[in-house]
């Protein structure tokens, strides 16, 4: 699986000296490599950078404009990765499974950075580039579930591992469940509230791996109930 770019990742746009809305973008990232959100302000970046700081508000409104601004070029880039992995993937159930890997290992490295993608801000929704990159994203994963990219399934009494893909109709539904799952797995790992053995890397995807496997081949749904169920 392709890893993580260290982070502050490359810049999107030329850099030129004296850039100092750039300057405040990545201190912003080195700092939530190793410090809590709560430790960034104004004059904190503003005093690493070495400008004043009303200089800070010559290129963003406020510290949470900084946030959705990062916040929006992260969401842009998971939406690329989504594509780089459906595009070296041989099936959904494949994709699937890389796809939510990537999104868990990165909450886990970038604990900080994933509170500012999913939660931290507040009125995101008023932000439209932050929006828009949101949409961008799940419409990739949308796009993953409908399994348009993929060659239909085998005939039920083949093998295969790949899962049949919903019904068009379902597919946002579904979509949010991934989506759902994955936010939720993420949090728990990050958090430490599950059992991970030595390596942490390999236990995290095969922890994921197995999570998806009972979703995609209906295993859940498969198993006798063993009690009556009351209506």
């Amino acid at each position: 699986m392709k890893q993580t770019p260290s982070w502050p990742r490359p810049m999107p746009r030329p850099y030129h000296k004296g850039n100092v809305a750039e300057d405040l973008r990545l201190t912003t990232l080195r700092i939530l490599q190793t410090e809590r959100l709560e430790d960034l302000s104004v004059r904190r970046l503003t005093r690493e950078v070495r400008v004043a700081p009303a200089n800070f508000y010559n290129h963003y409104a406020s510290l949470n404009m900084l946030l959705v601004e990062i916040a929006a070029d992260c969401l842009d880039e998971f939406s690329e990765v989504i594509g780089h992995i459906v595009h070296r993937s041989t099936n959904r159930h494949d994709a699937l499974k890389r796809t939510i890997t990537h999104y868990v290992e990165f909450a886990c490295r970038h604990t900080q950075l994933y509170r500012v993608m999913f939660g931290y801000l507040s009125d995101t929704a008023q932000h439209p580039r932050y929006c828009r990159a949101a949409q961008r994203t799940f419409n990739r994963l949308r796009d993953l579930v409908e399994a348009d990219v993929f060659p239909p399934p085998q005939p039920v009494d083949a093998p295969s591992d790949t899962a049949a893909a919903p019904m068009p109709d379902d597919a946002t539904h579904v979509g949010h469940c991934i989506f759902a799952m994955s936010h939720g797995l993420a949090g728990m790992i990050a958090q430490n509230l599950v059992a991970l053995e030595q390596g942490r890397e390999d236990s995290i995807r095969t922890f994921v791996e197995r999570t998806i496997d009972l979703f995609t081949h209906n295993r859940l749904t498969q198993q006798p109930a063993s009690y009556p169920i009351k209506v």
